[in-house]
């Protein structure tokens, strides 16, 4: 089932909603519409406005004008990769902010340092144009009119937004522009190791505030950087390890294959016996389709006998090329949530890439860097 629904295409870019995205904007919506009060001369939330119906409207669409500011956020950088060349998949908003999927992360520090900044550039614009204009607003229909509260709560929240995003820990920009600088000093693995470290101090300070005011958004934000901060140096270790490494270096080149016509009884005992996972299936000497253990299984022992290859296997492929990189490899099966690639040369069958053989891969490159 696709957890996203998209939304439309901007600059080519798919827009997609996360179905969490709904819960916070009913979170905002009823917040804004709960409240009113005046600090620093701006009043937050519509509390005060007597007509229920018109409460909750302004609130809503608070809700989604603020959300759609995280859309120009996450924008902002898709623009800059889109300028330098790197595709951008698409642009999914979650309940915690915007996320844009990038084929890669350019390893080019003042690239990345564009890219990152881009972000926050956006979100510091637009806070600082629409507090420009409640001043006007405030000063047509005075500092309790919707359209001044309006104004006044998206550039506040705005400035907050690109504040949030400069603090210096991944996932958010700050730590990227903090990687990008430690990578003008030292190699790419190492900066992103320190950058990733501070972040991790920073979670930590953050859970620990959170614990002693039991402030339990600080700590989701706290475990969410902590998460995001690990998740980055391991990710990118794997991607330096494999560079120069193709997909003909690591594949198993003497590929076992089985007929579409084989029972799936027949292809247990198989797999019992020579213990692999999951085989392509040929017709003649064509590739149509994929079995694996979990097609298997889904299938009820008593019905195996029955029931052929082809009733079951994934018709849909995914493939490489030899000479593809192995880190590609890698990202296909990390997007696509599957074990393993066929390898295709001039339309035959040469090979097979499985995340087995990628692991093999990396721990071999770790050991030979030391």
């Amino acid at each position: 089932m696709n957890s996203s629904l998209e939304l439309g295409k901007i600059m080519g870019i798919p827009i997609r909603l996360h179905w969490t995205f709904l819960f916070i904007i009913v979170v905002v919506t009823w917040n804004f519409a709960s409240f009113s009060q005046e600090a620093g001369g701006i009043i937050y939330g519509f509390g005060a406005i007597e007509q229920t119906s018109l409460r909750w409207i302004y609130s809503l669409l608070f809700a989604i004008l603020l959300f759609t500011c995280v859309a120009l956020h996450e924008l902002g950088h898709s623009y800059i990769a889109h300028k330098n060349g790197i595709s951008i998949k698409s642009i999914t908003l979650y309940f915690f902010g915007g996320v844009a999927s990038m084929e890669e992360i350019p390893r080019n520090p003042r690239m990345e340092l564009q890219m990152a900044f881009a972000g926050p550039a956006v979100s510091g614009v637009i806070g600082l144009a629409t507090l420009y204009l409640a001043g006007p607003a405030a000063a047509f229909g005075g500092a309790g009119s919707p359209l001044t509260i309006m104004l006044s709560n998206l550039g506040v929240m705005n400035i907050i937004l690109m504040a949030f995003n400069l603090l210096p820990a991944f996932p958010m920009d700050g730590g990227r522009l903090l990687r990008a600088w430690f990578a003008t000093r030292m190699p790419y693995v190492k900066a992103t190791r320190r950058a990733a470290d501070i972040g991790k101090i920073f979670a930590t300070l953050m859970f620990l505030l959170g614990l002693f005011t039991l402030n339990f958004m600080l700590l989701f934000v706290a475990f969410f950087v902590y998460v995001g901060a690990s998740e980055e140096d391991k990710a990118t270790e794997i991607s330096v390890s494999l560079e120069g490494i193709l997909v003909r270096d690591i594949m198993s080149s003497q590929v076992r294959s089985i007929s579409p016509e084989m029972t799936l009884e027949e292809l247990k005992e198989l797999m019992f016996r020579e213990k692999h996972r999951g085989y392509p299936v040929m017709s003649g000497g064509v590739l149509v389709g994929i079995v694996t253990l979990t097609d298997l299984q889904n299938v009820p022992e008593a019905r195996r006998a029955q029931t052929r290859v082809d009733q079951m296997m994934a018709r849909k492929l995914y493939m490489i090329g030899p000479e593809e990189e192995a880190s590609t490899a890698m990202k296909k099966m990390n997007d696509l949530q599957i074990r393993r690639l066929p390898v295709i040369e001039e339309g035959r069958l040469v090979g097979i890439v499985s995340r087995e053989d990628l692991v093999r891969a990396i721990e071999l490159c770790k050991e030979r860097e030391h």
